[in-house]
C-alpha cells in the first residue's frame, strides 16, 4: 500500500468501525479479525489500545516502522496513536479486542489491587508476542469467557469483560516477565513516570524540555529522571527526544509530507538543525529513511 498523500494518518474510532451497528460500546469492542480485514483504510492510527490474536494465517504487519511476520498463535499490542498497516492472508482467524483507556480508568477509580492495571505496561509487552502451545491454551480460557460475556449480554456483563481482559493482560504480562511486584518507593516512581508519559503524549510536538514537564507535575527535574530512569529506562529528556523522533518516523513512513513541514509540524526552527537531529538519532538523513522504508509498504 503507497504512503497517504496528506499530512495526517487517519485516527480510528472504535465507533469507526464500518460495521457499526455491532458496536456496542465506544469504550470496548470484540471482533474476529476475518471481520475487520477489510473495512478500514491502511495504514492508520487509532485512539484506543488495540489487541490482535492470530489463531490461524499468515500476512506481514507493519507497527511504527517494523515489520512483523503474521502467523499463528501470534499476540500483537498497540497503543493509541501508533500507526500499523496489515496485509493478511484470506484464511487468517484469530481476535480483535480493542477498549478504550477509560475502559480500565473507570473500574479502578477507588480500587486497590496487588498488581498494577496491565494497560499501562504495554509498553513493555512489546508489540508482537509468539505464543507457546501452553500459552495458548491457558489465554483461551479466558478469552472464551470475554466472548461468552459479550455475546449473551448477561446481567453485568461488562464489569464480567473488564475482569476477563484484565486476568488476560496480567497472563501476558507474566509471559512476558513484565508483571513485577514494585517496592513502595519504585511505585511512586511508577506513578510519576506514568503522569509523564500522558503529558508527554499530549505535548511531545510544543514542549520539548524536560523542565517544562517537570513543572507541570510539580516535581522537580532531578526526581522526574529519577523517576522515568527507574520506571522507563531513560532519562526524561532521552524519552521525549525518542517521542518525538518516533513521530517524525511515522510522518515520513506513511505520509508524503516534506522535511520542512514535518519540521515545523514538530517545533524545529530549523530544517537543517531537525534533519542533523534526525541523523544523530538513526543514522540516516530523513529522505534517506524514507526511502529505505518503501520496502516496507504493503
Amino acid at each position: 500500500m503507497g504512503t497517504v498523500c496528506c499530512c495526517h494518518v487517519p485516527v480510528i474510532r472504535i465507533e469507526d468501525y464500518e460495521y457499526g451497528a455491532h458496536v456496542k460500546s465506544p469504550d470496548f469492542h470484540l471482533a474476529p479479525i476475518e471481520a475487520l480485514k477489510s473495512t478500514l483504510p491502511y495504514p492508520h492510527r487509532h485512539d484506543f489500545y488495540h489487541l490482535m490474536w492470530v489463531i490461524s494465517g499468515s500476512g506481514s504487519h507493519v507497527i511504527d516502522s517494523v515489520r512483523y511476520d503474521v502467523r499463528p498463535n501470534t499476540l500483537y499490542f498497540m497503543t493509541p496513536g501508533q500507526v500499523h498497516d496489515l496485509d493478511l492472508s484470506a484464511d487468517t482467524l484469530g481476535y480483535s479486542i480493542s477498549f478504550s483507556s477509560e475502559f480500565f480508568a473507570f473500574r479502578v477509580k477507588n480500587r486497590h489491587s496487588e498488581t498494577e492495571v496491565p494497560v499501562y505496561d504495554f509498553d513493555q509487552f512489546g508489540a508482537c508476542v509468539y505464543l507457546s502451545g501452553a500459552q495458548v491454551r491457558e489465554l483461551t480460557r479466558v478469552m472464551e469467557g470475554i466472548r461468552e460475556e459479550y455475546h449473551g449480554e448477561p446481567v453485568g456483563y461488562q464489569d464480567a469483560i473488564w475482569a476477563y481482559l484484565h486476568v488476560f493482560l496480567i497472563k501476558v504480562a507474566r509471559m512476558c516477565n513484565a508483571a513485577a511486584t514494585p517496592e513502595a518507593g519504585a511505585s511512586r516512581n511508577v506513578l510519576l513516570s506514568r503522569r509523564f508519559k500522558s503529558l508527554l503524549e499530549k505535548h511531545f510536538r510544543s514542549l520539548t524540555e524536560a523542565a517544562d514537564y517537570a513543572r507541570l507535575l510539580n516535581v522537580t527535574e532531578r526526581a522526574l529522571n529519577e523517576a522515568t530512569r527507574q520506571a522507563l529506562g531513560g532519562t526524561a529528556s532521552k524519552l521525549i527526544r525518542e517521542r518525538v523522533m518516533l513521530e517524525a518516523k511515522r510522518l515520513l513512513l506513511h505520509t508524503e509530507v516534506n522535511v520542512a513541514e514535518i519540521a515545523m509540524m514538530l517545533s524545529f526552527d530549523d530544517p537543517a538543525y531537525f534533519s542533523r537531529c534526525f541523523r544523530k538519532h538513526t543514522g540516516r538523513s530523513p529522505i534517506d529513511y524514507r526511502r529505505s522504508l518503501d520496502k516496507l509498504h504493503i
